[in-house]
């Protein structure tokens, strides 16, 4: 497991192991979605998750970033697609390659040192539906250098598979994200994405990634 992944993969033997789904005749995806919805904090991977950003924002030290969580509730493996800069770049660590049900995948995203910019871009990760359709999930934010009268914003959508390779939808992605507030979500065949961030000049932004059955608590 890499250094930047946390809590241990909710799989259909995670799920056989408790009562409800002991005698299931088949665990779908959305079981182990649900699952890993209501497993979220478990073993306190959350915490450290959180330490891991913390200790990155530490070592980078002043100046605009965003501390960013990621959790994977979609039953299934969620790989890394690309991602895309409009200000700053990726710090210390680097995106989370593969972060499985049930896993929070943490990064810091900086600004670029002696410039007057701050933190801004998006990233794509990819999965499948309760079907087993490959869909892309992709949320941006924006933490800007400028505060004055500018706060925070986040935007998530997602999209079918190859939508952000095959097209060039920054300059639009980039609207939607700057003209949205500090939370956001999207709804979209099946698939069900969720951000949020703070206001102060190096939040904690956080991702859900899920499907639109799962029951959390």
């Amino acid at each position: 497991m890499a250094s930047n992944v946390f809590g241990n993969p909710i799989t259909d033997q995670t799920l056989r192991g408790l009562p409800e789904y002991k005698d299931k005749p088949v665990i779908t995806a959305t079981d182990r979605a649900t699952v890993a919805l209501n497993m979220k904090n478990a073993g306190n991977k959350d915490v450290n998750a959180r330490k891991f950003v913390e200790n990155l924002k530490e070592r980078y030290g002043n100046g605009v970033s965003t501390l960013c969580l990621v959790y994977n509730a979609t039953g299934g493996t969620l790989n890394f697609v690309l991602s895309h800069d409009w200000h700053g770049h990726i710090g210390e660590s680097p995106y989370p390659q593969q972060i499985d049900n049930g896993q929070w995948g943490a990064y810091l995203h900086v600004h670029t040192s002696g410039a007057a910019v701050g933190s801004s871009a998006a990233v794509v990760y990819r999965g499948k539906n309760e079907g087993g359709t490959t869909c892309d999930w992709m949320f941006g934010w924006s933490n800007p250098w400028n505060r004055w009268g500018n706060d925070n914003t986040v935007y998530t959508e997602i999209r079918e598979y190859r939508h952000y390779e095959d097209n060039d939808h920054w300059n639009y992605i980039q609207d939607k994200v700057e003209g949205s507030g500090l939370t956001h979500s999207d709804t979209w065949n099946g698939c069900v994405s969720t951000v949020a961030t703070g206001s102060s000049t190096s939040p904690i932004l956080q991702a859900i990634l899920t499907l639109e059955n799962a029951e959390g608590l």
